[in-house]
């Protein structure tokens, strides 16, 4: 089966956008078929998954290209935080550089340091969500009755120990 060419691409495009906006009207397939030309009523319904499928292709390389934009610009920010978390910086206070009494030399303001970790660390927190890197949370839920049942378990263990002391010497 050949290809269709653009502009039967656009034709079938239509089509399938007039067979979903009537099938939410809540036409029937037999009307959809007569109405838009479909050879029989499972061709329109055919079709129309058609277009329900090709809606959540394109959507997912939508999400994927998104996907791909975002690590590109958070690339980006890595560069920079990385270059002020090398970048040499002296301790300033009201203006002034402040320098080390014994060496003579500025003295380091590690400030810029720490603060440059903490964003690397949020750029590689958020590359991790976005590429799912992370281990999901294991959530434990206890129920009422598991809680009712430890009770009663509990108590008729208290209860048994309380009816069979144990002999001291």
């Amino acid at each position: 089966m050949a290809r269709p060419t653009k502009a039967e691409s656009v034709k079938i495009a239509e089509r399938r956008a007039k067979n979903v906006a009537l099938r939410m009207t809540g036409k029937s397939w037999a009307a959809i078929a007569e109405e838009l030309g479909y050879k029989t009523p499972a061709a329109a319904c055919q079709d129309f998954s058609r277009a329900l499928e090709a809606s959540i292709a394109e959507q997912h390389r939508s999400v994927e290209l998104y996907r791909e934009e975002e690590l590109q610009r958070l690339d980006l920010l890595m560069t920079e935080a990385w270059a002020v978390l090398k970048r040499a910086h002296v301790t300033v206070s009201h203006g002034r550089v402040i320098y080390d009494e014994s060496t003579g030399q500025p003295l380091p303001d590690d400030g810029p340091v720490l603060q440059a970790i903490d964003r690397i660390l949020k750029i590689q927190e958020r590359r991790a969500k976005l590429l799912g890197l992370d281990a999901p949370t294991k959530i434990e839920a206890i129920t009422m009755d598991a809680l009712d049942a430890e009770i009663a378990r509990l108590s008729a263990e208290l209860e048994a120990e309380a009816s069979n002391p144990v002999p001291t010497e």
